[in-house]
Parts: structure tokens; C-alpha cells; sequence
């Protein structure tokens, strides 16, 4: 994708989506979206994005930072050109020109194919919207490729607003207008969070939920969007999101703890007649989880040993998100048989509302999200009636979340 060209006299704003962490290799990274990758940061890039804090025009940018730093312009253009393709700057809202679409994650045609054909996903939806959307003003948080807007349209929404940030807006720009949506439906590019309406919405639809239901980032994307964009008493659809676990028997395969490992690069020097000693203590400093085997994700109906009930590790409520999701918790996971405990599958109940909700339990019908499976950090011999402490947290970096459960120590 070519680098956005700089206009000179638009005022462009810092994105309230960028988040900056410092990396283990002590470099500045920034980020602004699940569809594009964390980039480093040149410190000089630092006092260019302040000058743009409150909106400025980059003529005006270049001036003040002229006054204080020795900068020229096109050392300048160069470092606005970049935050404007990874939309650390942007164009204030509802500014004619549109901000740098991503073109990496979503911005996949073949990653809505996936989600288009889980019928169990689209028509679970579908069936809500048309309970909720007669008459209403009704945003999309993220709308992909447009099917959940048009949606909304079909049941008779007086207005609706689709959000999104990569470049799949194009299609969706295509399908509301091939549908004869088009004076319905209004395309708005850009993070929701940069995104202001001139009426609030009574129905906010959302799919951000990946198959750890955090990772996308859903609950800022939404706690923010309840806060700015909702009328208050309006709709979040889901509305409620359960995050539940079973503890898993899993297949035996060779288990890639830290001492067999070592074991077996002692065997190395004998073997190639080479002092493998320095790689023997880069093994030794590796964290646990570094050390557990990837697992299939299997297809079609779940295939793993089930070892224990049901436990719910978070039950939330969208339009009242609370600090109880700070901080680590520890958890009860009751053994229903006996069995050698080696994971668990973290699977989500999204409410539609009080009618319907989407599931990706293993005992549900398979989606396209399929299961999330997990090693444990090890083995557990494990009998009926047991029960067995988990440690639950969700961990955050570079402003996204994933939702961390083992076995506490």
C-alpha cells in the first residue's frame, strides 16, 4: 500500500487507539490496531506526534517544532508519512480526507470467507438484529464485509453507521451499495475509537471476539464505544460474554519439558562432535512455557478426553465493564473422571441477548473460531471429585488483551 501523501493544511490529531510499550530489546514500540503488526518508533518521531496532541496542521507542526528543534522539512514529511500509514496520526473526525487503512489482518478477503461461511455465527446474528433493529440508529463496531449492517438495514433501522479500519472497507463500501443500502448505510473509516456521530446510537453491534474472546481487544473497543457512542439505555449486541473452561486429557505425545530437553542436547556433543554447551544454557534460561508442544485444533467435532465440569472464569456484562478483571485470581476446577489433567479448552458464550447467545463449546456445533486449546505447564494425575487451582489473568501488551489460565503455582 503507498504511503499516504501529506496535505500540508489538514489538521490531523494523535489516534486514540496508539499505544506505545517498551520491548524487551528496549526499543519504543507503538501500535494502533489488530490488523497491523507493532512498529518501532525513532525517538525523533516522539516531539512530531506532541506537536499534533490537540490537532494541528503539519504546516503548523513544522513551525512549532522549528522553534525549538532542528528540523527540516523533509526529514519532517518523512516521519509523518510513516505515523500516517500506521494511523498514529489521523485526520480529525469527520474530516473529508480518511485516515491509512490497514491492509494486513481483516483487510483479508479470505478471512471473512472463513467467517461468512459459519452459518452458525451469521445466522445467530442475523436473527438478533432483526429482534433489535427495527427503527433504530445502529453502529457497527468493525463491520468486516458488511453483512452485519446490511442486516441491520433489511430489519429496518432508520440509520445505520458501519466502522472499520482496514482496507476490506472497500468491499463493504461495494455490498451496501449492490444491495441498494446505500443512502442506509454509512461507512465511516477509521478506528471506532477516532470515530464521533452527530447522534448517538440505540443499538451498537459488535463482533470482535476472537477464539481467545479477548484477543481482538473487545473490551476497551467496547467499554469505549458504550461511553461515546451509546445513548444511554441503549443496546449492546452481545450484550453479556462468558468465558469458560474444561480441563482436557490430552493425546500422549513426547512432552517438551525443560529437563528432557536438556537431556537430550547433552546428547548432541557425542553425536556431532561439537561443544554444544553454549546452547545448553540458552535452553536453560527459557521460561516454562517456551516448552510446551503445539496442539491441533482439530476438525470437525471436538476429539479430546473431557476431565472436568464446567468452570466459569469470567462472566461479563458490556454495558457495566469493572476493575474485576485486574489482578490475577485463582480458581476452583472440579474433576468429573479420573484421567491425567494435561490441558484445558477455553471456549465463550456471547449473548445476543436474553433469547439467543453464540457458543463455542466443545459440546456446541462447530464455528469457525474452533476450539481454544492449551497445554498445561504439566501433567497432573488427577481422580473424580478432585479439584484442581487455576490461575486466571488478563494480560495486556501493546493495549491488547489475552486471557492467561494454568495451573497456580
Amino acid at each position: 500500500m503507498e504511503e499516504p501523501a501529506i496535505d500540508w493544511k489538514l489538521p490531523y490529531v494523535v489516534s486514540k487507539s496508539l499505544n506505545f510499550e517498551i520491548s524487551r530489546q528496549a526499543k519504543l514500540v507503538g501500535s494502533s490496531s489488530v490488523s497491523r503488526p507493532p512498529k518501532e518508533l525513532a525517538l525523533d518521531a516522539l516531539p512530531v506526534l506532541m506537536t499534533f496532541a490537540a490537532g494541528s496542521t503539519p504546516q503548523a507542526a513544522l513551525a512549532k517544532l522549528q522553534e525549538d528543534w532542528d528540523f527540516d522539512e523533509d526529514g519532517f514529511k518523512v516521519v509523518v508519512e510513516a505515523l500516517l500509514q500506521q494511523n498514529f496520526l489521523t485526520p480529525l473526525p469527520n474530516s473529508a480526507t480518511g485516515p491509512s487503512l490497514a491492509a494486513e489482518g481483516f483487510a483479508s478477503l479470505f478471512t471473512h470467507h472463513q467467517m461468512l461461511r459459519d452459518s452458525v455465527r451469521v445466522m445467530a446474528y442475523r436473527a438478533a438484529i432483526a429482534r433489535h433493529c427495527q427503527d433504530k440508529v445502529v453502529v457497527e463496531v468493525g463491520c468486516g464485509s458488511g453483512v452485519l449492517s446490511l442486516f441491520a438495514a433489511q430489519a429496518g433501522a432508520r440509520r445505520v453507521i458501519a466502522i472499520e479500519e482496514s482496507a476490506i472497507a472497500d468491499l463493504a463500501r461495494r455490498m451496501f451499495e449492490t444491495n441498494g443500502f446505500g443512502d442506509v448505510i454509512e461507512l465511516r473509516l477509521g478506528n471506532s475509537r477516532d470515530i464521533e456521530l452527530d447522534e448517538p446510537a440505540d443499538v451498537i453491534i459488535h463482533e470482535i471476539l476472537g477464539v481467545d474472546p479477548l484477543v481482538e481487544n473487545l473490551l476497551p473497543l467496547i467499554e469505549d464505544a458504550r461511553q461515546r457512542l451509546l445513548r444511554p439505555g441503549g443496546r449492546l449486541l452481545p450484550q453479556r460474554l462468558e468465558i469458560c473452561c474444561r480441563g482436557l486429557e490430552l493425546e500422549d505425545v513426547p512432552y517438551r519439558d525443560k529437563p528432557r530437553l536438556l537431556s537430550e542436547a547433552h546428547e548432541f556433543d557425542g553425536l556431532y562432535g561439537v561443544d554444544f554447551s553454549p546452547y545448553r544454557a540458552l535452553l536453560a534460561e527459557l521460561e516454562p512455557h517456551h516448552f510446551l508442544p503445539p496442539i491441533s485444533g482439530g476438525q470437525g467435532t471436538f476429539g479430546h478426553k473431557v476431565l472436568s465440569e464446567e468452570h466459569k472464569l469470567l462472566d461479563i456484562d458490556l454495558h457495566c465493564i469493572d476493575s474485576a478483571l485486574d489482578g490475577r485470581i485463582d480458581v476452583p476446577l472440579r474433576i468429573a473422571n479420573a484421567g491425567s489433567l494435561a490441558g484445558l479448552v477455553l471456549y465463550f458464550r456471547a449473548h445476543l441477548d436474553s433469547r439467543s447467545q453464540l457458543t463455542t463449546s466443545p459440546f456446541a456445533p462447530r464455528t469457525h473460531w474452533g476450539w481454544d486449546v492449551r497445554r498445561l505447564v504439566r501433567r497432573l494425575p488427577v481422580a473424580a471429585g478432585d479439584e484442581v487451582m487455576l490461575s486466571v489473568e488478563v494480560e495486556r501488551w501493546m493495549g491488547k488483551q489475552r486471557l492467561n489460565v494454568n495451573l497456580a503455582s
